[in-house]
């Protein structure tokens, strides 16, 4: 091989012509002609490329040349079944067309603009093509003469509708490409669908054909990929300039029309792109991978689960092509796929009824509109464990390797990988708390991010979808195919005055008003806190903390809760599949009785999970409850095509009554628990709530000697525990609003600056009389004071934690 590449090198620098072709058919194209303007080699049975530059090293070639290989290895291993090949030949117009009734083909202001249906025509030949170059036990394919002549056809008849006009790349429905469309070309009022989404499909399909393409089927094909590769230096219309996933998208589309052309030049401009968007992003709006592991999309918005999935995929499929070449990532790359990785790792867990993995659907925003069966980022993960594993074996990377090693093992439980803990995204107002058999997720939204989107119809009722959202996955089935079906006014964990935000797609999105928002974590258990003004109404406020306590205990509080409408207030305690029994005070409830508002309840157990409901005096905190089947159509909540369903939905609420809406309340969960479990741990565990207003969030863990505490005012406030059994009384003061935790066992202190805009704070801790938690310096010197300086950039909002010497 070393002396081919040899040759080709030398046969470029003596200038012999000025395209050459390496071909890897060993000679045969079975029938299918071969560019005669082109001079041929035939080195190994390798990937063919085409040189068009004489600028290039011989080492430039080999590195190419590896790239090659290794690339068309990957589209054809993406490759599924070919068996509707035979099918689509026989349909397949003379003119290259498919009848309308098999392709959409709508095109301009009257397409689809998400998930253009077009593209089914692409999707058919980059299958068609990939068959032709070879698919394992598909020989039948492989260089048939038959199938390589349709593909040309069905290319001529794209390529003879394909636009001209650089305005309707990103500008299409407007004066500079109006709707009329008179020359009847192909492109979508969707930016994404004509600079993303068909060079894609073009890029792959002709590289695979590559030394067979006819003069004007390279240069057809080498203009969409340019003009998409164009983009970058330029701001797209309804986008912006290209970051995070849409960066590597074109990037993409750049390597293989590199790739096909052998242009080292572009392909050093399109890694070096590509390297430039794994990195850490610091912004506070920033797209791509974020210090926390977080991936952010559309400035503001959490998107681990569909844009950094593709992402990932993109860089997965690039570094291990690259590997060991010169287009290989630096390790501050390598640093940043692994942060995102540790991320990712969170967001997963698996429906234990199909055997699935499955992101967190706060980690999916407006995709939470598909059905799993759709195929979108809500059907699996979609990420290839083994191309992991292989990436983290090439880099000597624990983080990958364990990654695609720990969810790979079948687990019996919803968390996946058996990963335990807590873990806080500060950078996009996330939370996670992992027990032995449940995953509990908090999504908040603050003044630095959005609550969610809706974008192409998709989502329009989301509103809600960050306002201190709960998802408790135990079985892992509870979430999944609801949302068409469900009320969206009963988001779990939300707390709302119901129906009284008018839900559409246009008021959807929004920046939150307030700034502290956050929370704090040792890694093991961890506290969120959010103040919450609704951005679009401002008719309700509240605030609101989440104690993720040892355990497999939780507690939720709400305090200066303030409405200005007459709806109903309720706070949420979940809406999900109904799983079976439900439980009311210890007794299981009739059938007759699954809609009803109850007085005066004190425990709840449903599906796994159970609620040691609020009591207080003078005012009572009814429980409410709604189960039974619950339709809805997928079409009235985005694009899916998926006919109308029918799921039996399980809701419960707490109504805040509307004489004393202003009285604060709490609960405690207990998930992953069955029925005598959560009996039991209710009534052994020891919480004492030492605070609930709206100065102080704070509760005692007696059994684990562990203080947390939010403090809501600005100017801090002071705390006062009182563990008692002759332990000694506490006081602790902060200068500043943040949250707390105090592990007195350790004399570990831990806080976070929710707000994101301190510089520093001052902790004081003191005892009184009675038996001091360690260290033994309290004995000496009964108050302690700590000096917290908060880190800025990237890591603000980050917790950090200093022990009492």
């Amino acid at each position: 091989m070393q002396l081919r590449i040899a040759l080709a090198a030398s046969a470029i620098l003596l200038g012999h012509h000025r395209n050459v072709l390496f071909t890897q058919c060993n000679g045969d194209t079975s029938g299918y002609p071969v560019s005669t303007s082109r001079l041929s080699f035939s080195p190994t049975d390798a990937t063919p490329v085409m040189i068009q530059s004489t600028n290039i090293t011989t080492s430039q070639l080999q590195d190419i040349w590896i790239l090659q290989q290794r690339r068309v290895d990957n589209i054809l291993g993406a490759t599924q079944s070919p068996a509707q090949i035979p099918t689509w030949l026989r349909t397949l117009g003379f003119d290259g067309k498919w009848p309308d009734s098999e392709v959409d083909y709508t095109t301009g202001c009257s397409a689809r603009r998400a998930n253009w249906p077009a593209q089914v025509h692409w999707q058919r030949l980059a299958d068609m093509a990939r068959a032709w170059r070879g698919l394992p036990g598909e020989d039948q394919f492989k260089h048939n003469s038959t199938l390589r002549m349709a593909i040309s056809s069905g290319m001529g008849y794209w390529f003879g509708r394909d636009f001209h006009n650089l305005a309707c790349l990103d500008s299409g429905g407007t004066p500079s490409c109006p709707c009329n469309n008179l020359d009847n070309t192909f492109w979508n009022t969707n930016w994404f669908s004509n600079l993303i989404l068909i060079p894609e499909f073009v890029s792959q399909t002709c590289l695979l054909l590559n030394e067979t393409l006819s003069d004007s089927e390279f240069n057809n094909c080498t203009r969409i990929t340019r003009r998409s590769y164009g983009a970058f230096g330029r701001t797209i219309n309804g986008l912006g300039i290209l970051t995070g996933a849409n960066t590597l998208d074109v990037v993409k589309v750049g390597i293989d029309q590199g790739l096909l052309t052998l242009n080292a030049s572009l392909l050093e401009d399109s890694f070096g792109k590509a390297h430039s968007e794994l990195q850490i992003q610091n912004d506070t709006h920033g797209d791509g991978i974020r210090p926390d592991g977080s991936f952010g999309q559309h400035n503001g918005l959490m998107y681990n689960g569909n844009y950094g999935k593709d992402f990932t995929n993109d860089f997965l499929g690039l570094e291990i092509e690259a590997a060991g070449t010169g287009y290989t990532a630096s390790a501050s790359s390598r640093q940043a796929f692994a942060t995102l990785f540790e991320g990712d790792r969170w967001m997963i867990y698996r429906n234990t009824v199909t055997g699935t993995l499955h992101w967190d659907f706060s980690a999916l925003p407006r995709f939470i509109s598909f059905p799993a069966i759709d195929g979108q980022a809500t059907a699996n993960i979609k990420l290839n464990l083994s191309e992991i594993l292989e990436l983290g074996k090439l880099w000597s990377s624990d983080t990958l390797t364990n990654f695609a090693t720990t969810l790979d093992h079948v687990d019996t439980t919803a968390n996946a990988g058996n990963l335990l803990g807590n873990r806080m995204f500060y950078t996009n107002d996330y939370m996670v708390h992992r027990g032995s058999n449940y995953v509990t997720t908090l999504k908040m939204f603050s003044s630095r991010t959005k609550n969610t989107e809706c974008t192409n119809s998709q989502n329009p009722f989301g509103f809600h979808l960050a306002d201190g959202t709960l998802y408790t996955h135990v079985q892992g089935d509870e979430y999944e195919d609801i949302s068409a079906a469900w009320d969206w006014d009963h988001i779990p964990g939300i707390t709302v005055d119901y129906g009284a935000t008018e839900l559409s797609c246009d008021t959807a999105r929004h920046v939150g008003i307030e700034p502290f928002v956050g929370g704090v974590s040792d890694g093991q258990i961890g506290l969120s806190a959010m103040r919450y003004t609704n951005p679009l109404t401002k008719s309700l406020g509240w605030q609101k903390a989440w104690f993720f306590l040892n355990n497999d205990t939780q507690l939720v509080m709400v305090s200066a809760l303030d409405s200005n409408t007459n709806a109903n207030v309720i706070s949420v305690l979940d809406q999900r599949r109904s799983g079976g029994t439900i439980m009311v005070d210890g007794a299981a409830i009739d059938e007759a009785d699954k809609a009803q508002n109850v007085t005066n309840a004190r425990t709840l157990w449903h599906g796994g999970v159970g609620y040691v409901l609020p009591t207080a005096e003078g005012s009572a905190f009814n429980l409410g409850m709604d189960v039974g089947e619950k339709m809805g159509n997928w079409s009235d909540i985005g694009t899916s095509t998926q006919p109308a369903s029918t799921v039996n939905l399980f809701a419960a609420w707490i109504v805040h009554p509307a004489r004393s809406l202003s009285t604060p309340l709490s609960y405690i969960i207990y998930p992953g628990t069955t029925p005598s479990e959560f009996v039991q741990k209710s009534h052994e565990r020891d919480i004492q709530i030492i605070q609930n207003d709206e100065q102080i969030s704070a509760v005692y863990d007696v059994e684990y000697d562990t203080v947390l505490a939010i403090f809501w005012d600005l100017s801090g406030g002071t705390l006062a525990v009182r563990p008692g059994s002759g332990k000694a009384d506490i006081l602790v003061e902060s200068s500043d609003n943040l949250a707390l935790i105090y592990k007195q066992r350790t004399g570990e202190v831990i806080v976070s600056d929710l707000s994101q805009t301190l510089k520093s704070v001052n902790v004081t801790i003191s005892v009184g009389h009675g038996t001091p938690p360690p260290p033994l310096s309290w004995v000496k010197q009964p108050t302690q004071k700590l000096i917290f300086d908060f880190p800025s950039g990237g890591l603000t909002g980050s917790s950090m934690s200093q022990i009492i010497p």
